[in-house]
């Protein structure tokens, strides 16, 4: 059974996976990136832990 028949072939189906499946690629690898760019410039794994540093 492919994905569609398991969504329905119909309009909104279609719709919704043309949008979301993206959309959750883009806002995963933009998580990613942010996570990369935290470590490699200031060796944290969070903001909080940048944060913290600086005041301190």
């Amino acid at each position: 059974m492919t994905p569609l028949q398991m969504f329905g072939i119909n309009s909104l189906g279609t719709l919704v996976l043309a949008l979301v499946v993206p959309l959750v690629i883009v806002v995963f690898g933009t998580y990613l990136g942010v996570l990369g760019a935290l470590r490699a410039f200031f060796g944290e794994s969070s903001w909080q832990d940048v944060s913290t540093v600086e005041e301190e």
